[in-house]
């Protein structure tokens, strides 16, 4: 019985470390529903965020959710919903703009609730 506990206690240490590291890497993540930024955390340039709201289509009535996290050095975006490759596309490009060191030295993310 005690093994079960420790081998518990270690697998509940490991996911804790598992999420720890993924969340270091994650710069920023977005989520959006009907055109509107309803939940935001990290860090992103101000500039940035207005060009990634311009380019999603406000008729997103389900829940789309950007990511963008740090891989090898370089900022790399993910999507979750109903996007299509262009605007994947668009995203990606807007998101090249932008030096990873400016985007670690970006403020927090404010969203304005209206």
């Amino acid at each position: 019985m005690a093994e079960l506990v420790a081998l518990f206690v270690f697998a509940l240490f490991l996911g804790a470390i598992v999420l720890w590291a993924r969340r270091a890497r994650t710069l920023f993540e977005l989520e959006i529903r009907s055109g509107r930024l309803v939940r935001a955390r990290g860090r992103m340039p101000q500039g940035l965020l207005n060009d990634v709201l311009v380019v999603l289509p406000r008729n997103h009535e389900t829940r789309l959710v950007i990511r963008c996290s740090i891989e090898r050095d370089r900022a790399c975006l993910s999507t979750r919903g109903p996007v299509t490759g262009d605007e994947a596309q668009q995203l990606r490009n807007l998101l090249g703009l932008w030096p990873l060191a400016r985007l670690r030295a970006a403020p927090p993310i404010r969203v304005q609730r209206d």
